[in-house]
């Protein structure tokens, strides 16, 4: 079916087209004067919205499996149109975790009549010996987590560190770290809250682990991206080195980019998340990165979670992000306190560049037809309450934003309406490298 996509400015390239937009099935055909005449099969009213390439999160938790009570399949990806978000990358820390190939074609098979939006997998580099076959199996990149444990084994020792760097390079997939030194991190008790947990992790902590990382890393050619980086002093020493090197990225969340530890005592737990809300200086630096071209991805780090495990005397670490982000970020960007068309960037192109994601990421002749249309409107408080997400609280309850998801495609069929909300669309397809 031919579709011509009519009244809506296009973003390409940092610039703002007036024209329209050819779609059939799932593939972008043409940009087009709005003149000119074509005989197409229908035609979609933009409203004047703002049309951007399908947004990318390259950091989300869809849960499923044993934990499908926080989060399953259709709830996370329903949550990700709901958000703009027309593919998410899923992390490895399920139940069980994604650390071998069956698991992950286990995963893969559940998931590919249940997805709204597209979905890559990583896979978690336990065992060294399984990384070539977790790459066969269709893994979308690698993530450890060097403050826990899993399977009864960790990933915060210099050699193990050193055996998944040198395993990885080979495969040229990227690796993603969640840098905390658990050395630099103080002991929690059975009970503890939101201010205490980001006592005990330390800016330190991170700081340490990066250092690490580097150190490592300079032996080898693998490709790293520094998750949700919350510190101005770990920032630095990543943007220091990215000066020498092209195989280093930084990722920053919106929690990071915009709220800081004064909110922990109204929050409470709520706001528990690792790596923990900081200073307002190292929010302020953040953002300073952004106008840099330091930082390379916005991830949302969705975590959902019930209120019950959020409010319990061990809160869990995490909280929904992908029906917030849009709304927060761009609201900052109108304000001026992030630089707008880096935003863009940070949610398209570049998450699609670094992944090798082919036919993602911008409105180009014979690119999937993923498109997100936003619209700048007036203010309006945000509410979990409306969230499609099974988690529905947030950090950011009552923030006051400027700017809507109007409308998510996903391979040339509208799965969002702001005026209809989610189609139960599954039109998703699951991203293999």
């Amino acid at each position: 079916m031919l579709t011509r996509i009519v009244n809506g400015r296009i973003w390409k390239g940092g610039n703002i087209l007036e024209k329209d937009i050819l779609i059939e099935d799932d593939k972008i055909v043409d940009l087009i004067r709005k003149s000119q005449k074509v005989q197409v099969d229908r035609i979609l009213d933009a409203e004047g919205a703002l049309i951007l390439p399908g947004l990318i999160d390259a950091h989300t938790h869809l849960r499923d499996s044993k934990i499908s009570y926080k989060e399953d399949f259709v709830s996370g990806t329903s949550a990700a149109v709901a958000g703009g978000f027309t593919a998410v990358l899923d992390m490895p820390n399920t139940e069980p975790p994604i650390t071998s190939p069956e698991r992950l074609k286990d995963r893969i098979s559940s998931a590919e009549k249940k997805i709204l939006c597209d979905v890559g997998f990583y896979a978690m580099p336990l065992y060294a010996d399984k990384i070539c076959d977790l790459v066969k199996a269709g893994c979308i990149g690698f993530k450890i987590f060097t403050h826990k444990s899993f399977e009864n084994i960790n990933f915060f020792e210099d050699e193990m560190i050193e055996l998944i760097l040198k395993t990885i390079e080979k495969t040229g997939l990227i690796l993603s770290i969640h840098a905390e030194d658990p050395s630099k991190i103080e002991h929690l008790g059975e009970k503890y809250d939101a201010i205490e947990h980001a006592k005990a992790h330390s800016i330190e902590a991170e700081v340490s682990m990066i250092k690490r990382i580097l150190s490592t890393a300079k032996k080898y050619h693998s490709k790293i991206r520094f998750c949700h980086i919350s510190t101005a002093e770990g920032i630095k020493i990543v943007a220091e080195e990215k000066k020498y090197s092209l195989n280093y990225f930084v990722e920053v969340t919106p929690a990071h980019l915009t709220l800081d530890e004064s909110i922990l005592q109204k929050c409470g737990k709520i706001c528990v998340v690792e790596p923990p809300l900081r200073g307002k200086d190292n929010v302020i630096f953040l953002r300073n990165m952004f106008w840099d071209g330091v930082i390379d991805i916005v991830g949302t780090d969705h975590a959902p979670h019930t209120l019950e495990e959020k409010l319990c005397d061990k809160p869990a670490s995490g909280f929904p992000s992908l029906e917030t982000t849009v709304p927060i970020l761009f609201t900052l960007a109108k304000k001026g306190f992030i630089p707008f068309s880096k935003l863009i960037e940070s949610l398209t192109s570049n998450p699609a560049r670094i992944f090798n994601l082919k036919g993602y990421g911008t409105i180009d002749k014979g690119n999937i037809s993923n498109l997100t249309f936003i619209k700048f409107v007036p203010e309006y408080g945000i509410s979990g309450s409306k969230f499609y997400s099974k988690a529905k609280f947030t950090p950011f309850e009552g923030f006051k934003a400027e700017v809507v998801v109007a409308r998510t495609i996903v391979r040339g069929e509208t799965v969002y309406e702001k005026k209809i909300g989610v189609i139960d669309e599954r039109r998703g397809k699951v991203i293999k490298h």
